[in-house]
């Protein structure tokens, strides 16, 4: 349900509200000041005559006398045989003498004088004589008594009877107006800035607009109506207060627009940043922030520039003797040059991010909270390619840790009720079992054994592939290793009628660890069994290449191999596509993560049907060699130690 303040309707409804009560709080408040200024509730009410009203209105009438005995005496007659009004004059002259008059018939309830100056006056034969000096002249002003024309008095005369009438129900509806326009005001200003259903805070066009220019509006809009009323003439009682009341509604709305509108600013906070002033002292701000920045840039980038301030400082040497305006060309080349430095600055820090992004260094963050616009967006896409890629590896990360924890764990799984069913195969078979049955038992015997293997295999692979194995990286004869692993599966290369060619030239040392080794050159050989054509020959080679031991192993596939070396190491993948062998797609996986352990190399490459797998270890010295070298050290540093010994003392 939309909340109260929310609601447009409730809105409209208030501002409909506030407008009404505000002009009847106004007129009713002035008419019970006027009503207490003419004793209306003290109990001895003043006559209608000696009101601000009859006065006001008389001082109009008399404006107007003057000016057409100044300007029009022909108007003047017309105006002093008018019997409908409740006004009448006397003109005299300093001396006493009568000049004109005017509607004097009957008694008068109020009577004013008014002095004024005549500088040329209007003669019977229809010419202008000027005086040389002003003439002084006086107005004698009466109303008349009881007021029965039909003229600007008439309504006043009404209004303060009914205010006299009325005067107790005025205070009431003062003071019910007053509450009311309260209520509403306090509404408007908590439901400013709210729309919809949600309680966040939203401007509308008059709450964009900058302050110093809004309220300027407000007070140019405010004077309008001063300035038309001023510009209306001749005077109407009935008229002025309609546009009065009309100008008290525009007013109304205008400051009430100007309280929403505050309301609305102070809500959505930092209301000052939408002004000119702001604006002209942030700016202000930013570019002496800007200018500071540069110089210290400049200084800063001195010892990597160098070269362009001597060029700098050769150009204006040539510049500063050929100038006839050398100080205004040398102020203009300083900031040439302090613009340069501070580019060139920030050139070498947008190279230096590039490069330990390049290095593999996702973390680094360079520096944009100084630079120009243009290399600040490029400092930005750094920032963000840097994190992007450092988010992109942690999820990677995540997904193989998690992926390797499911084979964990589903191996483990697996191995239990695996472990039982070949034992009970295995007490079956002690058991006298013939015909089909011990066929069956045979079946049972070899998948269950297969499936152990694949089990350990994947155990093996997460455990190697997240480095949960330890490798102690000796110096181990490789040649010596490989001829034992080839004997290891003389068997199963015979059984596969292949024949194995061992090539290497003298004993290699590499810094492995032969348990890990073994089992990487008996993956290669039981994949050479598995897969090698029938009657072809494996080779088999250690040698040197340059500070490495390599050992390479090449084969004849069997069948045709379609798939991509890189895809052949990643898990379940095998090169015979109908998966007809028992392979599990796990051999060269676990060698690859065996080798990493031991911070070697281990590469795959296809040639047609050949099939070559390369090993890549650091070279070590021989076991003798490196016996003599540590000896020789340690004499070494003995002789050092006594030599230092015997100067001490």
């Amino acid at each position: 349900m939309t909340k109260v303040t929310h609601n447009l309707g409730f809105k409209v409804l208030a501002l409909f509200l506030v407008v009404i009560s505000g002009m009847l709080s106004f007129i009713s408040s002035a008419a019970v000041f006027v009503g207490g200024e003419s004793g209306f509730y003290s109990g001895n009410p003043r006559s209608y005559y000696d009101t601000p009203w009859c006065k006001w209105i008389t001082n109009q009438y008399a404006d107007e006398i003057m000016d057409l005995y100044r300007y029009s005496p022909t108007d003047l007659k017309s105006w002093a045989e008018n019997k409908s009004t409740n006004f009448g004059f006397e003109i005299y002259t300093p001396s006493g003498e009568k000049i004109s008059e005017g509607n004097i018939s009957g008694e008068s309830g109020y009577k004013e004088t008014y002095n004024f100056y005549v500088y040329d006056e209007y003669t019977v034969d229809g010419e202008w004589i000027s005086y040389d000096e002003p003439m002084d002249a006086k107005l004698e002003a009466y109303v008349k008594t009881p007021i029965t024309a039909s003229d600007n008095y008439t309504l006043t005369y009404r209004l303060y009877n009914l205010t006299y009438k009325f005067r107790m129900g005025l205070l009431v509806l003062a003071l019910a107006s007053i509450l009311t326009f309260l209520a509403t005001l306090i509404y408007l200003m908590c439901a400013a800035g709210h729309r919809g259903k949600t309680d966040e805070v939203t401007s509308n066009l008059q709450d964009r607009i900058p302050l110093e220019i809004y309220f300027g509006m407000i007070l140019l809009l405010s004077a309008m109506p001063i300035m038309a009323g001023q510009a209306i003439y001749p005077f109407d009682q009935f008229r002025d207060i309609m546009l009065m009341l009309g100008a008290l509604v525009y007013l109304l709305v205008l400051g009430i627009a100007a309280l929403m509108t505050i309301a609305t600013r102070l809500k959505m906070g930092k209301w000052w940043r939408n002004s000119i002033t702001y604006w002209f002292f942030h700016i202000g701000w930013k570019f002496t922030g800007a200018v500071f920045v540069t110089f210290k840039d400049t200084i800063t980038a001195l010892p990597m520039t160098w070269k362009y301030a001597a060029a700098w400082i050769f150009i204006s040497l040539i510049y500063l003797s050929n100038s006839n305006s050398s100080g205004t060309v040398f102020i203009v080349n300083c900031i040439i040059l302090v613009l340069v430095l501070s580019v060139s600055n920030q050139l070498q820090k947008l190279k230096k991010a590039g490069e330990q992004l390049a290095n593999g260094n996702l973390d680094y963050k360079v520096d944009t909270s100084r630079m120009f616009r243009v290399f600040r967006r490029h400092g930005n896409n750094l920032n963000s390619l840097s994190k992007g890629a450092a988010i992109a590896i942690e999820q990677k990360i995540k997904s193989e840790r998690l992926k390797t924890e499911l084979i964990t764990n589903v191996s483990h799984d697996i191995k239990t009720p695996l472990t039982s069913i070949i034992n009970y195969v295995g007490l079956l078979k002690k058991e006298e079992i013939s015909g089909q049955a011990q066929e069956y038992l045979e079946v049972l015997d070899r998948q269950s054994r297969r499936l152990k293997k694949l089990t350990e295999d994947l155990v093996e692979a997460s455990k190697a592939s997240t480095g949960n194995i330890s490798a102690q990286l000796l110096p181990t004869d490789l040649c010596e290793l490989v001829h034992q692993a080839v004997a290891e599966y003389e068997e199963k290369l015979e059984k596969a009628n292949l024949e194995v060619v061992i090539t290497a030239k003298e004993p290699i040392y590499g810094l492995v660890d032969g348990n890990l080794t073994w089992r990487i050159l008996s993956n290669l050989l039981s994949n050479a069994c598995k897969y090698s054509q029938t009657g072809t020959r494996v080779y088999v080679e250690i040698s040197k290449k340059g500070k490495f031991a390599l050992i390479s192993m090449k084969n004849t596939s069997r069948d045709q191999l379609n798939v991509a070396p890189d895809e052949l190491m990643e898990r379940f993948v095998r090169g015979d596509s109908s998966r007809s062998t028992e392979g599990s797609g796990l051999g060269l996986n676990i060698a690859r993560s065996l080798v990493d352990l031991q911070k070697g190399k281990f590469t795959l490459s296809i040639d047609g049907d050949l099939f070559k797998a390369y090993v890549q270890y650091p070279l070590a010295k021989a076991p003798e060699q490196q016996g003599q070298v540590e000896e020789e050290t340690q004499q070494a540093e003995e002789t050092a130690t006594n030599e230092t010994t015997e100067k001490e003392n």
